[in-house]
């Protein structure tokens, strides 16, 4: 059952994404953006900015704890980095029992691990993993949309209801 609501949400994400494909400039893909962590603190909330510290107007929210699942919704879609450029995480974190007054806020520059590409046939993802600690990590997933598509092996388990810990750099 949850296979069948896997490929349900993943069949509609790609319709959703089909236009994420597109590039702004050649130092820029069009992707969509999850939060994924692998901390217990309470991510309410976080943004994607360019180097110069520009929002790209991408980011999350409510990024589940690890032992309540991990995840956060989908953002579709905007221009962000490449691969190989550097971006500045924002976020907010917290006891989600506590107040938001007393949640922290974090600010880190990440260089964009992974790959995209420009082919409108692939979705770029940009995966935001958080740790504990306080780390952050920013990785690009493409993914092709073709008859013959397959999840990328760099999705996260979390993607599939697999509660696998995953560590920075994995």
């Amino acid at each position: 059952m949850k296979r069948i609501a896997y490929l349900l949400v993943f069949i509609g994400a790609v319709g959703l994404l089909y236009g994420c494909a597109s590039t702004k400039s050649h130092e820029y893909v069009r992707a969509s953006v999850y939060g994924v962590n692998y901390s217990e603190d309470y991510v309410w909330d976080f943004s994607i900015l360019t180097e110069s510290g520009e929002q790209t107007g991408m980011g999350g929210s409510r990024v589940q704890e690890f032992s309540k699942g991990g995840l956060s919704g989908l953002e579709c879609c905007a221009s962000i980095p490449r691969a190989g450029r550097t971006v500045i995480v924002e976020w907010e974190a917290g006891d989600r029992k506590e107040a938001d007054v007393k949640w922290k806020s974090f600010r880190k520059q990440v260089v964009v691990r992974g790959e995209d590409s420009s082919d409108p046939d692939k979705l770029n993802s940009l995966v935001i993993r958080f740790f504990p600690g306080h780390e952050v990590e920013a990785e690009l997933i493409c993914e092709s949309t073709g008859s013959d598509a397959r999840p990328s092996p760099r999705r996260d388990q979390l993607f599939y209801g697999r509660s696998v810990m995953r560590q920075m750099g994995d």
